[in-house]
């Protein structure tokens, strides 16, 4: 038996990423440095001979994939599992205006809490859904054969980590890969975890922002 690979492959820049605002759900598309980072993340992993393109279904993530797509000739499956978590009241705001309006709850959120209150989806809840749409992925394809999946920063962490087997909502070994780097998992073989990390963050690409956890 031969592993199945999955790449997970955060998105391309969007001006909410450039000026350090909230994103969470809500949908913005990649600016001019974000479809160019796309794109030449694409020549890359198209090296890789993917067997299959999933995405969330939110337009930054779809125009990345859709830059593999044209590389080679795979329709893209779209996934609302795959969306970035949700970050209700913050969603829009920048993260400095957000810690002089709410400081108390900006310090837990710094400190790895959730934040349920402000309509924060919790770690585990992404987790979920997200581990739950690559294995999905990787199910239908055939063994020894790559699968990229575009998603989002802060959801890959949480997807990554219940891949893992670890808690989401405490481990919080992970930092959020730069705009259109990726992850690439295996199939763990005989022993658990049935998924093992083999590269994260990968990719190296010229003109990155800063690391941004709400992506």
């Amino acid at each position: 038996m031969t592993a199945r690979r999955v790449v997970i492959w955060r998105h391309g820049q969007t001006t909410y990423n450039r000026d350090g605002r909230i994103q969470g759900a809500s949908d913005v598309a990649l600016d001019a440095v974000g479809l160019a980072q796309a794109e030449a993340a694409a020549a890359r992993l198209a090296r890789l001979a993917p067997s299959a393109i999933w995405s969330s279904d939110l337009v930054r993530a779809r125009a990345t994939a859709a830059a593999l797509a044209a590389l080679t000739g795979l329709e893209v499956s779209l996934d609302a599992r795959a969306r970035e978590r949700e970050f209700g009241d913050w969603e829009g705001l920048a993260v400095s205006e957000i810690g002089q309006r709410w400081p108390d709850l900006y310090q837990r959120w710094r400190a790895g809490e959730d934040l349920p209150e402000i309509g924060m989806e919790t770690r585990d809840r992404a987790a979920a859904r997200l581990a739950a749409c690559v294995r999905e992925a990787a199910a239908a394809a055939a063994e020894g054969s790559t699968v990229v999946v575009a998603t989002h920063g802060g959801v890959s962490v949480c997807g990554i980590t219940g891949l893992l087997e670890l808690d989401p909502v405490h481990w919080l070994g992970l930092r959020v890969m730069r705009n259109a780097h990726w992850a690439v998992l295996e199939e763990g073989g005989r022993r658990p975890p049935a998924w093992r990390l083999v590269g994260y963050d990968l990719g190296d690409l010229d003109g990155q922002p800063g690391l941004t956890p709400w992506a």
